[in-house]
């Protein structure tokens, strides 16, 4: 399939802008991931670049804004402009930018519930995201709810993280990230919320496994890991048992298409499962009909 022509959604990417900055502003943190990713390249490209690597890769893409504190974001007024940046590609490029995902602290209270709003109802992008271990508070810390229960009454996905982040120390708790039981408590509380889980869920798998096929509104996207490192039970279960739970996602630019593609068409995966990964699924639950 490499080389043709496919449907395939990246439920995570992200903005690496020469001219306009990137998710992450520390150069440190930039040179560390790419170190992580093994990414030989610059991951800053220019506008055009990026939407060239879309089209080129067949890719419709949903963007993660990236705006926590922990990644350096502090200034509101900066977070709202990022988040307008993310509104403008949708609304310029529909072909191949889906929406985005706005990354708001559960600290920011009230302005940040009034900025999840505006971002879904103006700028037309999904439900918030949020991660225990860089925002300090678990996905099913009650500080969370108001933002889960606007998102439900809106009707749109969230995004939460589970699983290894390739940001190590700068205090980070890998235990947030267990989805039993910060997933499955969201998961519980909000049934009628579409909770996407963002990454590999390596070393919780078995646990992200569970609730999958427990929780029927809890997907799992699986960006920043390749498939190459998934555990041979995880693959297992996405060949069988979770084949309509799990989504595509890559961290472009650290990866490429190129190379995570190829990689997922080098795991034994069915082809009809390679299908539902790569946009089946998304296409289900986004409500997206081509």
């Amino acid at each position: 399939m490499i080389g043709k022509k496919m449907k395939v959604i990246d439920m995570q990417a992200t903005i690496m802008s020469k001219d306009k900055g990137g998710f992450v502003r520390d150069p440190k943190l930039v040179a560390d991931l790419q170190k992580y990713f093994g990414s030989k390249d610059s991951p800053y490209r220019s506008e055009e670049e990026i939407i060239g690597d879309f089209r080129a890769s067949g890719v419709r893409a949903v963007i993660f804004s990236g705006t926590w504190k922990s990644l350096g974001w502090n200034d509101f007024e900066e977070i709202r402009g990022w988040h307008n940046y993310i509104g403008e590609l949708k609304a310029k490029y529909p072909d191949v930018v889906l929406g985005g995902w706005p990354a708001l602290d559960p600290g920011t209270g009230y302005k940040g519930l009034k900025e999840l709003e505006r971002c879904i109802t103006e700028l037309k992008l999904f439900g918030v995201a949020a991660c225990g271990a860089l925002t300090g508070v678990p996905v099913n810390d009650k500080l969370w709810y108001p933002f889960y229960d606007l998102c439900s009454e809106l009707k749109v996905p969230v995004k939460l993280w589970v699983g290894h982040l390739a940001m190590g120390g700068r205090g980070v708790h890998l235990y947030y990230e267990n989805p039993i039981p910060h997933v499955d408590d969201v998961a519980a509380e909000f049934p009628d919320l579409t909770i996407i889980c963002a990454h590999c869920p390596w070393p919780f798998h078995n646990e992200m496994t569970s609730v999958l096929i427990n929780k029927p509104n809890v997907y799992n996207e699986v960006h920043g890991t390749s498939p190459k490192y998934f555990p041979a039970e995880f693959k297992r279960e996405i060949n069988t048992r979770i084949q309509d739970k799990i989504m595509f996602g890559t961290d472009y630019p650290l990866f490429t298409y190129e190379r995570m593609l190829r990689d997922w068409e080098g795991e034994n995966f069915k082809p009809a499962v390679l299908q539902k990964v790569y946009h089946q699924n998304a296409a289900r639950v986004l409500g997206i009909s081509s």
